[in-house]
């Protein structure tokens, strides 16, 4: 039995990963070092909705998991649940996308600001279980209502970066 790898699988695993590995970068390195608050827009969230929206529900599913399992590693926060977040984001988007909205830039701002609105839920609950002695208020004030806009205000630039052009594609392969 042998074992084939198609080329456009190979292509496609490297496409992904060199967009998910500088994501990745920016969001641990490069912003932290340049901005001098404790909030950061999640990249990672909006580069899996916009691959759920451009390409398949099973592609966006395995980059979330993949990016979310790197990010958690070089993040240093360990294992955490990041992972199965940014796969079922991904995944949710490209089912919703196929099914129910179509895959354009309003369907996009709606799944990245349910999917910023769930993950500013968990960063709340990662506030109360690491340091239960912040107020409520400053919570919302300082990380989640920050964290959440600058998310969405962000992934205007990650859908015109990987959707735009996979809707592109997809476009032209149905012509042909």
């Amino acid at each position: 039995m042998r074992f084939y790898v198609r080329s456009s699988f190979l292509h496609k695993l490297f496409k992904y990963g060199l967009i998910f590995f500088f994501l990745i970068m920016l969001e641990t390195v490069t912003i932290p070092l340049t901005k001098e608050g404790a909030v950061i827009p999640d990249l990672l969230l909006c580069g899996v909705i916009a691959v759920g929206i451009g390409e398949d529900e099973r592609t966006a599913g395995i980059c979330g998991l993949v990016s979310g399992f790197f990010l958690d590693a070089l993040g240093g926060t360990g294992l955490a649940i990041s992972p199965l977040i940014y796969a079922f984001c991904g995944y949710l988007a490209g089912v919703f996308a196929r099914f129910f909205l179509r895959r354009n830039f309003l369907s996009y701002m709606i799944y990245v600001a349910c999917g910023a609105a769930a993950r500013s839920v968990i960063t709340l609950a990662m506030v109360y279980g690491g340091q239960g002695a912040v107020p409520l208020n400053l919570a919302l004030r300082d990380i989640i209502l920050p964290e959440y806009f600058l998310t969405v205000l962000v992934s205007p630039l990650l859908y015109l970066i990987i959707a735009l052009p996979l809707e592109r594609k997809n476009k032209q392969s149905l012509k042909n």
